[in-house]
Parts: C-alpha cells; sequence; structure tokens
C-alpha cells in the first residue's frame, strides 16, 4: 500500500497490458494495492489510454497482438517519461530484456512468477513514481551545470 505522509493510502492508476488469460491473475494480485486497474490487450489501446489518462504503473506484456511490448515501452515513453513500467513474459531472450531496461523499464519479470516477488516489485515501482521525475530533473540540472 502507498501512503502519503500523514494521509490516507493514496489510489494510484495502475495500466495492465497483457493478452487476455494472463489477466486475471494480475488484477486479483494488485486487487490488495488501493488502485484503480485500467486494461488493455493490445498495445493501441494501451496508447490511448495511457494518452487520456495519468498512469501510476504500468505493467506491460512482452507479446501483445498487434505489437512488441518494446515498441510500446518506447512510444510510453514519449507520452510520459516517468511512469515506471514492469516488463512481463512468459519467454525472456536476453536481447527483449536488454531493450526493455534500456528503454528504462523499471523491472522485467519472468512467467510464471512469484506473487510475493511481484507484489514487491508493484509496491517498489508505486512508491518511485515521484522520484523518477525528481532524478530526471537533478540529471538535467547536472548537465545544464556542466554546460
Amino acid at each position: 500500500m502507498v501512503e502519503m505522509s500523514g494521509s490516507e493510502p493514496q489510489t494510484r492508476t495502475i495500466l495492465v497490458v497483457k493478452h487476455e488469460p494472463e489477466l486475471r491473475v494480475v488484477k486479483r494480485l494488485l486487487s490488495a494495492e488501493p488502485s484503480k486497474i485500467l486494461v488493455a490487450t493490445s498495445g493501441a489501446r494501451a496508447l490511448e489510454i495511457a494518452e487520456r489518462n495519468r498512469l501510476d504503473l504500468v505493467i506491460l506484456g512482452v507479446k501483445l497482438p498487434d505489437a512488441k511490448g518494446t515498441d510500446i515501452l518506447r512510444r510510453l515513453r514519449a507520452i510520459d517519461a516517468d511512469v515506471p513500467v514492469i516488463m512481463m513474459t512468459g519467454h525472456p531472450s536476453a536481447g527483449t530484456v536488454r531493450a526493455a531496461m534500456e528503454l528504462g523499464a523499471f523491472d522485467y519479470l519472468t512467467e510464471p512468477f512469484d506473487m510475493e516477488e511481484m507484489r514487491r516489485v508493484v509496491r517498489d515501482a508505486l512508491a518511485s513514481r515521484g522520484t523518477y521525475a525528481f532524478a530526471r530533473l537533478e540529471r538535467s540540472a547536472t548537465l545544464d551545470a556542466a554546460s
């Protein structure tokens, strides 16, 4: 559960982009978090949702019916550079893992995943939402000062 200092738990908006059969498991896992869960089963739908909502977390499958997860990750970064994205796949490859991490994925989980590990990664990603933007601003300020 993510809490703001001295207040009630904050509801977060989480976008899950996965194949239909896998959605049930992920949604059940996320039900423990005070969150609004949005679902997309295609990359195109995920991008539409991302353009219309402030997302606190994206859980993104590597293989989608209409696109590669890494292509969707790249386009999500153009929409919101700071949203944490957890990539998931049942068929990991070193190239896909490397590409996802280079594009700024928060983490990369393989299926079947351990429920406790998934909960931990989701909590860590939600907690990082504000720090991503701060770290990017700090880096930018450092680079500007060095110029």
